[in-house]
């Protein structure tokens, strides 16, 4: 994956785990982003909180959607293949991208507009778990903006989905 598909992908989880976190959408019962985090934060990780926030977040959402979807040969937003996680996880720090990823988590209705942005006009998605792709289709941009269009939807109908890729039909 180019390293725009790539960043795309940090802000694409960073927006999903945002919007699902209780303070928007309660999918999940995590605050991380949530009014008083920042003074809980930030003494103790004053030059990686978003990396904090973003650990936290990703570990509850990938619990709630393991719950869904199963562990094993599949892959999800939050369970991504190894190489991908550590490439993830070095964007979140990098100074650029860290600017552009905490600007669209201001709040709900800028979050919401940045994952418009990023999906692709799909028909409609069906609630709970649903096959992205293939195991293949994780490296690839298209499949990720259909993954977000799955989300948008979710978020838009007031229901979950929980879309992943797995090679089984």
């Amino acid at each position: 994956m180019q390293l725009s598909a790539l960043t795309s992908l940090a802000e694409l989880r960073l927006l999903v785990g945002f919007l699902g976190e209780k303070d928007q959408f309660a999918w999940w019962k995590s605050s991380f982003f949530g009014p008083g985090c920042n003074a809980f934060l930030a003494p103790v990780f004053p030059r990686t909180q978003l990396l904090a926030q973003y650990a936290g977040l990703s570990r509850a959402a990938a619990l709630l959607h393991d719950d869904h979807i199963g562990v094993g040969d599949v892959c999800h937003l939050f369970r991504l293949p190894e190489d991908l996680e550590q490439v993830v996880h070095r964007l979140v720090v990098e100074p650029s991208i860290r600017e552009t990823l905490t600007g669209s988590v201001k709040n709900r209705e800028v979050a919401l507009a940045s994952l418009r942005e990023m999906a692709v006009p799909t028909k409609e998605a069906p609630d709970g778990a649903v096959r992205a792709g293939s195991l293949t289709d994780v490296r690839g941009s298209s499949a990720w903006r259909t993954v977000a269009a799955h989300y948008l939807q979710a978020f838009d109908r007031g229901v979950q989905a929980y879309p992943f890729f797995s090679d089984q039909q």
